[in-house]
């Protein structure tokens, strides 16, 4: 393992810790959960980015990358991710809101600094190591399908990100005035950023998981495909809604179909896979006892 991928493990245990400590201050200190002033936001913030460096940073590792590119893609998207956790970190200890904030002078550069390191410090090394790994990752082919997919899934990430931002300068008030996040009448911008900001996740763990089950690479390429199709819907769902100034749970007849169908599908994928791998561990734990027995 190279020297910037230890630091940037490092930063994501950093970030993880990070979200686990405010998950304790949040428990003894109480609170509503909701709102732009919660414990939630570096709960959240923590963990979400914690889990995605660790995901990019293994990417990277296999995606043959020259050690200068490697250094520079890493140690950019670790900066920039605890850069955007401690401001939004500090802000909560203010007891102030983050984002597109500008009560005061402060706050307003802390807004601009959130928003210039995720246009500086986050979108450009998440896209380059999109297109390196669409080339060139080292794995089985149905682990290149699930990093693949995942990483399309957090381009739309990036793009639900910033029509977030756009929306809440175009509704105008205060984050303590109105949920900058809503969109239309109840369009809730807020599900599709957060779902597909984790397909990068759970699609390659998936694929790790298959290659315990014992079937042909055919076999989990088929899998991790219904998976990500899955995924995909389920992505697609929540944009749907979004865009069509619907709350999450008001679902359109096209919408609802959609939701089972993707849910059903990754559901499918998921269960197979985990029941394929209780039964040959089964196997092998009986094997083993008449073995030795």
């Amino acid at each position: 393992m190279s020297g910037y991928q230890r630091f940037g493990y490092g930063v994501a245990a950093l970030l993880l810790a990070s979200s686990v400590f405010h998950g304790v201050v949040y428990v003894v200190d109480g609170g509503s959960w909701d709102g732009p002033v919660s414990w939630r936001k570096p709960i959240l913030f923590g963990f979400s980015f914690g889990v995605t460096l660790l995901s990019l940073v293994w990417i990277a590792g296999r995606s043959r990358l020259r050690p200068r590119t490697g250094r520079l893609l890493v140690v950019t998207l670790a900066v920039a991710c605890l850069a955007e956790t401690a401001l939004i970190d500090l802000q909560r200890w203010r007891g102030v809101p983050s984002h597109l904030n500008f009560a005061t002078p402060f706050d307003a550069i802390v807004s601009a600094c959130l928003a210039g390191v995720a246009i500086l410090g986050l979108i450009p090394p998440i896209v380059v190591l999109t297109v390196v790994a669409w080339r060139r990752f080292d794995g089985s082919p149905s682990m290149r399908l699930a990093v693949r997919a995942g990483l399309a899934s957090l381009l739309l990430t990036l793009v639900s990100g910033g029509l977030l931002i756009a929306n809440g300068r175009a509704i105008g008030l205060p984050p303590e005035a109105a949920d900058l996040s809503i969109f239309g009448a109840a369009g809730q911008l807020k599900v599709p950023h957060a779902v597909s900001l984790h397909g990068v996740q759970v699609l390659p763990v998936l694929a790790w998981v298959l290659t315990m089950t014992g079937w042909s690479e055919a076999a989990r390429v088929r899998l991790a495909g219904l998976a990500a199709a899955g995924y995909g819907g389920l992505v697609l769902v929540g944009l749907l809604q979004a865009a069509g100034g619907l709350a999450p749970a008001d679902l359109t007849v096209a919408s609802g179909v959609l939701l089972l169908g993707a849910s059903a599908a990754l559901a499918a994928a998921s269960i197979a896979t985990l029941v394929k791998v209780r039964i040959r561990f089964r196997k092998r734990g009986a094997e083993f006892s008449r073995e030795y027995r």
